[in-house]
């Protein structure tokens, strides 16, 4: 095996690669965990095999900053920008400590972490293959038993794979901070330990996900806790939130992982050339009572769609082909007056749409024709890489046809006829129940992402051929985990 690939057994270092632009990387390195030593010195070497290129960025001891600003003692990071790059290139991360041995006395190096990211292409077709995402969301950690970052790994080494990633969204849930009696712990120093852990876990669960990227970050409820910003329902997991400094204590150091370490924001946006341009909207976190985003970000989004010159990709934290949301579990439906300003701007776009979201514990796959135009909206969910497991599983969910909605959009808008929903054969994830596996309580989905690899055609369309890879099923000859469907998913965007 090549060395760049060489596992690290039990590492509890964490290295993140964030966005990446044409010619740019945001690097993430530290740990999360609270036993580890804060490193005298690392150096995070950056190189490429096709221009022979190296760059190397140094970390010392005073440039070490805290993820949680309640948490004064250990867990650590740095980030870090690497510039200057080629764009549509692979680049190499190796992380190394430099460090004095105290029984020999010698000067040492040790290797900490791998890693590997793509820069952004200059045209989706600059790509041998084209340009491919992976999609992903909800992901718990305690049965995984490190088959999520294996698959994905076994994808992105395999150079004959024709749906390698080169960069990831990851779509909320990546941490699920509301589950365990340990949230019942009446001490705010406790409470910020547990959230503390709770990533740490997460991100060893997720690390060779996180290490080849970019990864562009979006929150769902599970990043604070069900449901939020309400504090709503009789979950045992989330009633020490009603005493006050609890709650600020659990709000404060949840906020601080989503700001620290997953860089979460409220409207990101980049392009592809004149190919496919994205719009990446975080729908938690900054939610109110009334708004779920601010109106300056609802009008960011909007104006995104309005000037289109070409098939957009919007990346939410929640999908739009959905039904209202119960009181009890808000969704995008349930915020009517800023999900009808997005829904009216879609309808009216000058070019197709694609949402890619999650949340919802299914995946699947449909589509609409709006009244009188030619545009599209596709919708594509991939839920869950890794199920909620013992009491909890009672959330797990599955993709049936009785439920489907049968028009959009579900609730009235001026201005928006009600059209109907198409879903195509296939259109969601299988689902699996062992009767003597007591993990899991009930039918659940299977553990899976998606890739969606984007070519642009001789007709001036854009091709995406959608692939759907289950996690805890694998390709004996070649390792790959094993694929939803017989053949990928095609769609045409104009």
């Amino acid at each position: 095996m090549d060395d760049k690939w060489l596992p690290l057994t039990a590492n509890k270092w964490s290295l993140v690669v964030h966005e990446v632009s044409k010619t740019s990387a945001l690097l993430w390195f530290g740990t999360l965990y609270h036993n580890l030593r804060m490193p005298r010195k690392v150096s995070i070497i950056v190189s490429s095999d096709v221009d022979n290129m190296t760059k190397t960025l140094t970390i010392n001891k005073a440039d070490w900053e805290r993820p949680f600003k309640g948490i004064t003692s250990q867990r650590f990071y740095k980030e870090t920008e690497v510039v200057n790059l080629s764009p549509g290139h692979r680049y190499w991360v190796k992380v190394i400590e430099h460090f004095r041995n105290d029984v020999t006395e010698q000067d040492q190096d040790l290797v900490l972490a791998r890693g590997s990211f793509w820069t952004l292409p200059t045209d989706v077709n600059s790509l041998e293959e084209g340009f491919t995402v992976s999609l992903g969301s909800c992901f718990y950690e305690e049965y995984d038993g490190g088959q999520v970052s294996t698959s994905y790994q076994a994808l992105m080494s395999n150079d004959k794979v024709p749906a390698r990633p080169h960069i990831t969204f990851l779509t909320g849930d990546q941490v699920y901070l509301d589950i365990g009696l340990d949230s019942l712990s009446p001490r705010p120093k406790e409470v910020r330990d547990r959230v503390a852990d709770d990533y740490a876990k997460q991100w060893q669960g997720l690390r060779n996900v996180l290490s080849h990227g970019g990864t562009w970050f979006i929150a769902d409820d599970h990043e604070y806790w069900n449901n939020y910003p309400f504090v709503e329902g009789w979950s045992p997991f989330i009633q020490a939130l009603r005493i006050p400094k609890i709650k600020k204590a659990w709000k404060s150091t949840a906020r601080d992982g989503l700001v620290h370490v997953q860089r979460v924001q409220p409207v990101r946006t980049f392009d592809i050339g004149k190919d496919v341009s994205f719009c990446v909207a975080d729908l938690r976190s900054y939610r109110e009572e009334q708004r779920i985003l601010p109106p300056s970000d609802i009008k960011k989004i909007c104006s995104w769609i309005k000037q289109l010159r070409s098939p957009g990709v919007l990346v939410l934290s929640q999908p739009v082909i959905e039904p209202k949301g119960a009181e009890s579990d808000r969704n995008f439906v349930s915020y009517t007056k800023d999900y009808s300003k997005v829904v009216r701007a879609i309808q009216d776009a000058p070019h197709d749409i694609l949402v890619l979201s999650g949340d919802i514990h299914y995946g699947r796959i449909c589509n609409v024709k709006f009244k009188g135009r030619k545009n599209r909206l596709y919708e594509v969910v991939s839920s869950p890489m890794s199920n909620l497991s013992g009491i909890s599983s009672i959330a797990v969910a599955k993709a049936e046809e009785k439920d489907r909605l049968e028009y959009f959009p579900s609730i009235d808008i001026d201005g928006v006829a009600k059209v109907k929903v198409d879903y195509g054969n296939p259109w969601s994830i299988s689902t699996e129940y062992k009767v003597f596996d007591f993990r899991y309580l009930f039918e659940r989905t299977k553990e899976h992402f998606m890739t969606l690899r984007f070519n642009q055609s001789d007709l001036g369309e854009l091709k995406v051929e959608i692939r759907a890879w289950l996690c805890r099923e694998n390709n004996s000859t070649n390792g790959l985990p094993l694929e939803e469907w017989e053949k990928p998913i095609q769609l045409s965007l104009k």
